[in-house]
């Protein structure tokens, strides 16, 4: 039986086109599955495996990538009156997938409009936004491991999600899994989450049982605190402090806002830590602390990989000495080929 060849590009290939801080940056092969029956010989070749490139910062030319991007597709695996469990194509768009569930009646994830990626790279970074994550919806998922050669269901217990974590960003499973469907279940009546204040104080009340209109609430607030393009969302985690941590830091900073979380600790976000060092609107060479929202470090249209990398630690070392924090990435690096 023949099998379709899957699009593979070698030489120089750029990548500024596959991934969001657009940078002037190359790898030697690029593997674009287009069927999960491509996918166990192009992973095989593959040294990272990628998305839509919406959450790297490649520090240079890389060896070979693998995208997702290009499969598509989804289908109804089960429904009740209460819910149904969608089966989604790793590479299909997060937000288009969020417009296609609130137009079939699919309801629980408006508040993660707007994210940009795959719905496989979702998972793999547990995304939230605005009082929602997609560890409560996700069922389960399937894919490649190219370790055991062989294709694997994981249940979402098994993937092992926490903030902004999941087993797909440790070792042993760091690109040697390939996801390729997502399992979500969602549920048939629109309950609106409405808990963060940017988004209650910006429902109209009239309409707080339209969901399409917390999605483009949602939408709004993310385009005002988000470059169009050139940045990779927020480029730090929030910490998540322990009690004794956060009594340090209350005495230094009163007025920092702050989450608490069930197990006795506290969340504070790192945009105020930024803010509050007086890094906002910092820069080196073509990479800035962006304006609007300091957790966002922004291409400001010539950066180079070297740029973004040092703004990154000058970042971490800033709020570390006045804040006593050290602030982890959201972001990934990936290294360059070996010189």
């Amino acid at each position: 039986m023949l099998l379709p060849v899957c699009v593979v590009a070698s030489g120089e290939i750029p990548l500024n086109e596959y991934h969001t801080l657009s940078l002037a940056v190359s790898t030697r092969r690029l593997l674009l599955p287009q069927s999960e029956e491509e996918v166990p010989e192009a992973a095989a070749q593959a040294r990272y495996i990628i998305g839509e490139g919406s959450n790297i910062l490649p520090l240079g030319d890389l060896p070979p990538v693998l995208s997702t991007r290009y499969l598509r597709g989804y289908r109804v695996l089960h429904e009740t009156p209460d819910a149904v469990e969608v089966e989604i194509a790793a590479g299909e768009n997060w937000d288009a997938f969020v417009r296609l569930s609130i137009a079939c009646g699919w309801h629980g994830i408006e508040n993660l409009a707007a994210i940009p990626g795959t719905v496989g790279a979702a998972v793999v970074q547990n995304i939230g936004a605005y009082g929602i994550e997609i560890a409560p919806f996700l069922v389960k998922v399937r894919g490649w491991n190219k370790t055991l050669e062989a294709w694997q269901e994981l249940p979402a217990d098994a993937c092992q999600l926490s903030y902004r974590h999941s087993i797909f960003q440790t070792p042993e499973w760091q690109d040697k899994f390939v996801i390729t469907r997502v399992t979500l279940r969602l549920q048939r009546r629109y309950t609106p989450v409405l808990t963060y204040v940017d988004v209650s104080r910006r429902i109209d009340p009239t309409r707080q049982h339209d969901p399409w209109h917390l999605y483009e609430t949602v939408r709004a607030i993310r385009a005002e605190k988000l470059p169009a393009s050139g940045s990779a969302g927020s480029f730090f985690k929030n910490p998540t402090l322990s009690a004794e941590e956060f009594h340090h830091l209350r005495q230094k900073a009163p007025d920092i806002p702050f989450y608490p979380q069930p197990d006795g600790r506290y969340k504070v976000p790192a945009a105020w830590l930024i803010d509050c060092a007086g890094l906002k609107g910092y820069r080196i060479g073509g990479a800035a602390v962006y304006e609007r929202q300091p957790l966002v470090l922004v291409n400001l249209g010539n950066a180079t990989p070297t740029d973004f990398h040092r703004l990154a630690q000058h970042v971490q070392t800033t709020v570390q000495a006045q804040w006593g924090i050290l602030l982890e990435p959201e972001v990934r690096f990936l290294h360059p080929e070996p010189s």
